[in-house]
């Protein structure tokens, strides 16, 4: 992930973004608001289907395919969920040419605005039809406006000359330094725009010469081209940037000419602005959450390191002592007969002369300290101070006990010392496992709302969560030549095998899984259930003359097809390499064989008595160990996403791999 080059979204990615999304989010329900780190997430009920919209001040505002596992609520989300939830998205644009996003919220004839500043130091800002501020993600005073309640909303300082006055982008580029600085600045464009317009007039040899310097005409070319290069990110298309390794180093609006004529960068052309922009920040946020985790992890090293240096420290002095000790106790056991005689002698000069004459009178006595009752003695080359209001033995006892107290001080200290070791081969390990640890989160589609798998042939089968997605999949996905299938049991997941009749029999007892696995009989600890099918022509909404059909009920006309379904279901973790998203994973079901040919590592659950939450993590465990052996990597696998498969309380009956079966 090392050269991601943009911080946050530039003014044409904006300008792009809203000219292709106007029309899409317009007219959405805004269902829920959640607030993760630095953003927050709309949650929007369409005409297309669910989508979620990630709103960060000062660096981005778009739909994405992928989610945070976990989310909170902060002032500012709860402030959105009593004001703005259940209300209609009325319009969205962008008011000015600035990195600024309005768009408005309507409930009950009430309106509010939402100016979205993506420039630095930008807010979420929200406003009453009148313009005044009613809440903010933050309150500030600035130099040149107020973000206050009740104040009037008045935008940052505009600087920037839209495209369309050519003339005025003209003039503010006829003095200044160096051309490609001095259009950065003037236009409000970051280098890598500027410098592709350059490239695009034909300049870039000359880009750091002076204004001055380039001719009018030279200049009246930049202008067109930089206006042509906007009109250009009207369309809506996004384009990714790849550098060494492929790894992606940025995204723009508009063909990247400069990239891949100049810097030789592979360049992916993408028919979609959005999924360039939710492509690169998904990167770049998982990224900024790796860093964010390092430098936790190499604080704790610095930390223990520190305190492993002092624990040394302390050992070492504790051990100078013991050998200072150790070396005075072997002075004095070497010569134990005279130093008796020298204390003897200066405790009698003492007596009859005073201590000032000690030093003269005793041989070995080099010093006498009067306030401490202590001679300093030299013997054999050793310092020794001894008292000579002790007995010498007092003092021996006294010095082995102070050595045998220092002793038991350093093992308990290397033990401490040990223990620090430990600590610091962890957290090692734990910087060295997060560097091999992906946690990028997995885009998600359309039918994942649904219970859902993909046949060995390759159908997509998905089956409803409750009675009104049983509803919606019935009523919008069941095609006369699909297949409907349904566990034989009041109360269970209506399913849809989207084939178009080019399905096999193998397809419909992958698909017939779904049904079974999310019945009643589940819950009910049966150990099988019949699941029956029928081509989707025989599958009517209508009831019978006189009779009422309630909400996620259907009727089924003619035969019936039966399967015996055994209540055994594989969760596995399948990987998946696109040329957009890149690799990610995803937790794939269905029977033990389907698993088994597409997960790198699953598992086989029953009918048991472990609740979903408790045996989510049984699962993540064995399946991150199981790839992490297979591929010396981490895989990070949601718990809550293991847990949304699992169908109610179960035991684990198999832990296996592709590679050990």
């Amino acid at each position: 992930m090392k050269g991601l080059l943009k911080k946050a979204m530039d003014i044409l990615d904006i300008h792009s973004w809203v000219n292709k999304y106007s029309s899409v989010v317009t007219g959405c329900l805004i269902d829920n608001a959640y607030h993760y780190k630095s953003y927050w997430i709309l949650k929007l009920r369409c005409r297309e289907g669910v989508y979620i919209i990630k709103i960060e001040p000062g660096v981005r505002m778009h739909l994405s395919r992928s989610h945070p596992e976990e989310k909170d609520i902060d002032g500012f989300t709860r402030f959105l969920r009593s004001r703005i939830r259940d209300s209609r998205i009325t319009s969205i644009k962008q008011p000015w040419w600035e990195r600024i996003i309005l768009f408005e919220t309507s409930i009950h004839d009430k309106t509010l605005k939402h100016y979205v500043e993506l420039l630095p130091r930008g807010q979420w800002i929200i406003t009453d039809q009148s313009n005044k501020i009613v809440y903010a993600s933050r309150f500030m005073e600035y130099r040149d406006r107020s973000i206050k309640p009740s104040e009037a909303y008045s935008p940052p300082p505009l600087k920037s000359p839209p495209p369309s006055d050519k003339y005025a982008l003209l003039n503010v580029v006829k003095g200044g330094r160096d051309l490609v600085r001095t259009i950065i600045s003037a236009w409000g464009i970051p280098g890598h725009i500027a410098e592709e317009a350059i490239h695009r007039a034909g300049l870039y040899g000359v880009k750091n010469k002076g204004v001055l310097e380039i001719p009018y005409q030279d200049l009246e070319k930049l202008v067109d081209e930089y206006r042509r290069i906007v009109n250009e990110a009207s369309n809506g298309k996004g384009y990714l940037v790849y550098g060494d390794e492929n790894k992606l180093e940025i995204y723009t609006s508009y063909e990247p000419r400069l990239f891949s004529e100049v810097y030789d960068k592979t360049v992916k052309p993408l028919d979609d602005i959005n999924t360039a922009i939710d492509v690169y920040f998904t990167e770049y946020e998982a990224y900024l959450d790796y860093q964010a985790r390092m430098e936790e992890i190499t604080e704790k090293l610095r930390e223990i390191e520190a305190r492993i240096k002092r624990q040394e420290e302390i050992i070492a002095e504790y051990n100078n002592e013991i050998e200072n000790i150790e070396s005075i106790l072997q002075t004095i056991y070497s010569n134990y007969h005279v130093v008796e005689e020298i204390l003897e002698c200066a405790r009698e000069t003492r007596e009859k002369k005073g201590w000032e004459h000690i030093v003269e009178e005793c041989n070995g006595v080099i010093e006498v300290r009067k306030d401490k009752g202590v001679i300093v003695v030299k013997l054999s080359e050793k310092t020794l101070e001894l008292s000579i209001r002790e007995d010498l033995s007092r003092q021996v006892i006294e010095l082995e006990r102070k050595r045998g107290e220092l002793v038991r001080k350093t093992e308990s200290a290397k033990k401490v010392l040990e223990e620090m070791h430990h600590q610091l081969n962890t957290i090692s390990i734990s910087m060295n496992t997060e560097e091999k640890t992906i946690r990028k989160p997995s885009p998600t589609f359309w039918y994942e709302r649904f219970h859902w798998l993909f046949t060995r042939n390759g159908f997509l089968a998905i089956g409803g969560r409750d009675q009104s997605q049983n509803e919606l999949v019935v009523r919008k996905y069941l095609g006369e030549n699909d297949v409907f299938i349904h566990a034989d049991i009041h109360g269970g997941s209506a399913v849809v095998l989207k084939s178009g009749g080019a399905h096999s029999l193998e397809d419909v007892v992958d698909a017939s899984y779904l049904a079974a696995c999310y019945s009643k009989a589940w819950k009910a600890g049966f150990s099988y259930i019949e699941v029956y099918w029928v081509p989707g022509r025989q599958v009517s909404k209508t009831p019978p003359p006189g009779e009422y059909l309630p909400r996620g009920a259907f009727m089924v006309y003619g035969s019936k097809n039966y399967l015996q379904v055994p209540l055994r279901l594989g969760i596995g973790v399948r990987e998946y390499i696109d040329d957009i998203y890149g690799e990610y994973l995803k937790i794939v079901v269905g029977p033990q064989e389907l698993v088994r040919s597409q997960a790198m590592a699953y598992v086989v659950i029953t009918p048991g008595d472990k609740k979903p939450h408790d045996i989510s993590k049984e699962i993540a465990g064995y399946l991150e160990e199981i790839i992490l052996r297979q591929r010396g990597v981490k895989y990070k696998i949601p718990l809550s996403e293991i847990e949304s498969k699992i169908p109610g309380s179960s035991d684990i009956m198999l832990v296996s791999t592709p590679l050990n079966d």
